[in-house]
């Protein structure tokens, strides 16, 4: 498992997103990033239950994305194991998932959030999205959406068609080398982003279900986001960190140069919720 020591003023934190063994919104523009008109989740499924659990970074990864998830228009709600462990009745999982329109898993250390969950737990998450919920994954959370975690042999949702390989960027994305992260550049939906990078996957072996959402400008035209159905519901995965808090990356020596990705984060969030 990769860690990594962030020292900003007099505070320490330390960041790993890995396959391995809580905010202030930005507006977000009426139009999203795929051209569609911005509207809200019904008021039936406004909620978005952010995993809070081990295995997700503490640097604010849930953070971010209970601040994706509000910038959608959803309520976040952050969720942990024992909220539903094993054991839990038919009717307490239901009520679990009540007035859920997606499930967000932030990044971290994918293997040690999937293993912290109950079977109840994933069983439960795995029917709500084959029965029409949303799941947004990002860098761990992506792993995780696949059959197997990344190049482990563990095993993940199989939400997700193909796999998540874990990807090397090329020496031409900006590097940080103290605080190991890149700044990825990606072509997203045809627009080019710099998007926040650490230890994420690229996505492979996929079938024609799954729609290519953003490559990395590698030169092989690496897959970085795609999304897919999943029976009655909808699966969004990205390698790069689009819900990435400002602070990640500022003041380091590979400062984001064209700023919040968060609308980036919103849309996969709204669209994975059926929107």
């Amino acid at each position: 498992m990769k860690r990594i020591l962030l020292v900003f003023s007099s505070f320490v934190f330390l960041s790993a997103c890995s396959n391995q063994t809580n905010p202030q919104v930005s507006p977000v523009p009426s139009s999203d990033v795929f051209g569609n008109t911005a509207g809200g989740p019904p008021p039936n499924k406004n909620i978005a239950l952010v995993f809070n659990g081990p295995g997700v970074c503490a640097e604010d990864c849930a953070k971010g994305a209970a601040a994706a998830a509000q910038a959608a228009g959803f309520t976040p709600k952050l969720v942990v194991p024992a909220d539903l462990p094993n054991g839990a009745t038919a009717d307490q999982v239901s009520a679990f998932f009540s007035g859920a329109g997606v499930w967000v898993q932030p990044g971290g250390v994918s293997n040690t959030a999937y293993h912290s969950m109950s079977q109840t737990m994933i069983q439960g998450l795995i029917s709500f999205v084959k029965n029409g919920g949303g799941y947004v994954g990002f860098c761990a959370g992506a792993f995780m959406a696949t059959a197997q975690i990344g190049s482990t042999n563990a095993p993940g949702l199989g939400i997700f068609p193909g796999s998540t390989i874990p990807y090397t960027p090329p020496a031409s994305f900006a590097h940080d080398h103290s605080l190991a992260f890149e700044i990825a550049n990606v072509t997203w939906n045809g627009v080019q982003r710099y998007i926040f990078f650490q230890g994420g996957p690229y996505i492979s072996n996929n079938d024609a279900s799954v729609e290519v959402v953003a490559r990395y400008n590698d030169g092989a035209n690496t897959v970085a986001a795609a999304r897919a159905p999943y029976g009655s519901g909808r699966v969004f995965i990205s390698g790069p960190h689009p819900e990435a808090p400002d602070w990640w990356a500022a003041g380091t020596s590979a400062p984001d140069p064209d700023g919040s990705d968060l609308a980036y984060a919103a849309e996969m969030i709204r669209w994975a919720a059926g929107e």
